[in-house]
């Protein structure tokens, strides 16, 4: 690998944000994860990508760089630093890794759909990047778990090698490498986050065999070379979710440590069903299955499908008073609005639209009718409302007879629609005040506070500061 290697916006992303060793020395940092995605808005605001930093239009327009609160001279010094980044690939490229940024076409959809803007800039790994979109079962559990605790789970890896299902992995001792065990052993994918020693553990010998068959892919947001750190330790947690379909506690502890912060992350965000070894080990199996993890409690030598198990989960069935809101609140949403915001939600190195899914730009919103509510039959397809990336579109619901009675009051009397449908042709020429909203569409100023609140959280308008109005929603746009 080498610098011909990277596209141009990846090149700059890892000028930005990369670390090349020797930076403690160096009179500027590289820019964080949330600095970068501060820029990101920047950039976006400015209709530039970050390959545009290294032009002169982009070079100049660095003097208005303090509305994402960067200082230019810092902005500059880190795109300076290609020399540097030349002997790191080098290195790297013998160790056969690869790195790719949030704007490429092969980083992974499942991370941007998730997190969002909160998805690493960049992603470096080996093996086949593709193995990123398989999902699969996230496997976690303690780096001391026992020996019938790893018995257990290279059983269950096993079984789902043999299932057809990836295998996705903390890389850590203990739990971590018995399911990478279990499922390479048996045939299986196995995609590998690690927090640290990415290039140590690509080169390592049963490792490469993994990763040359196309079985294993191993993957990290952190400095290829970094050492252990508990902070990155605790910070891929998250990653190991959002790239599986679903994830089994093996064993946890009780209110501390990395498994028991990870899985009360994705309980809270609601990433992929939790399940729980039941009974285990860890004294913190029972308090998580109190806290919304579902009873998992297939035996080693059980003949259950795995998939079949999860294709069924009971609590798909339910839906909460939340998810009642969180539903009305999608029915609700102007179809125009939100197939924009995912247009924009990531420019990537070449344009490419989906054949079925016709993708509409935010001028070509600003030029058009007003968006009228969305109607019983063209309701949004729920998982896709915010994919960062992914060109959203229709979907056939029921009957909306089929659903409750309470919901359809709740859809027939709610003016937040109207209100919304209106704001995306309003803001179309441009971001404007609360007070100039609340005038041009003739409401009173709490109340259009209050649904622009609504509007914000939902990610259809980005509020600005300095002075602060409201534009269109663009935060999903990672460069």
């Amino acid at each position: 690998m080498n610098k011909q290697d990277l596209s141009e916006d990846t090149e700059v992303v890892l000028l930005l944000c990369g670390r090349f060793g020797g930076e403690k020395q160096e009179p500027h940092q590289p820019l964080s994860p949330r600095e970068y995605s501060e820029l990101a808005k920047w950039l976006n605001a400015c209709n530039l990508r970050p390959s545009d930093l290294m032009t002169d239009a982009g070079r100049d327009a660095l003097s208005s760089l303090q509305v994402a609160r960067l200082e230019s001279k810092r902005v500059e010094f880190l795109l300076g630093r290609g020399t540097a980044m030349a002997l790191a690939l080098e290195r790297w490229a013998r160790g056969g890794l690869w790195v790719i940024s949030r704007g490429d076409m092969d980083y992974p959809k499942r991370l941007k759909r998730q997190l969002k803007h909160a998805a690493p800039p960049l992603l470096y790994g080996a093996g086949d990047k593709t193995l990123l979109e398989k999902g699969g079962l996230a496997i976690i559990g303690s780096r001391d778990a026992s020996e019938s605790a790893l018995s257990y789970t290279r059983s269950i890896a096993a079984r789902c090698a043999h299932e057809g299902l990836a295998v996705v992995s903390g890389g850590a001792r203990g739990v971590d490498a018995a399911a990478m065990q279990g499922a390479t052993e048996a045939g299986g994918y196995c995609i590998g986050v690690l927090a640290n020693d990415l290039l140590k553990t690509s080169v390592n010998r049963q490792n490469r065999i993994g990763l040359q068959e196309g079985c294993l892919v191993l993957v990290s947001p952190f400095f290829p070379e970094a050492g252990f750190s508990a902070g990155n330790a605790m910070g891929r947690n998250r990653y190991i979710y959002t790239l599986a379909d679903q994830a089994l506690v093996i064993d946890s502890a009780l209110r501390s440590g990395g498994t028991w912060e990870g899985a009360v992350e994705n309980l809270k965000n609601g990433w992929v069903p939790l399940y729980v070894r039941t009974p285990g080990e860890g004294p913190g199996n029972v308090a998580l299955v109190a806290d919304g993890g579902l009873p998992f409690t297939l035996t080693a030598d059980s003949t259950d499908s795995l998939v079949d198990l999860f294709a069924s989960r009971p609590v798909d069935d339910v839906q909460s008073g939340s998810d009642i809101v969180e539903t009305q609140q999608l029915l609700l949403v102007p179809e125009a609005m939100v197939t924009a915001e995912a247009v924009t939600a990531e420019i990537p190195s070449e344009p490419v639209q989906e054949k079925s899914q016709p993708l509409v730009s935010p001028e070509a919103l600003a030029s058009s009718p007003a968006p009228q509510p969305a109607t019983a039959t063209e309701v949004l397809a729920p998982s896709e409302a915010h994919a960062s990336g992914d060109a959203v579109g229709t979907v056939e619901e029921p009957a909306m007879a089929e659903q409750p009675a309470q919901l359809l009051s709740c859809l027939s009397l709610d003016m937040y629609a109207d209100f919304s449908a209106k704001l995306a042709s309003l803001l179309g020429g441009g971001a404007l005040s609360e007070e100039d909203i609340a005038t041009q569409l003739c409401i009173e100023k709490s109340q259009a506070k209050a649904w622009l609140k609504r509007a914000s959280e939902a990610g259809l308008v980005d509020k600005l500061k300095k002075p602060v109005r409201y534009a269109l929603g663009r935060q999903g746009s990672l460069c």
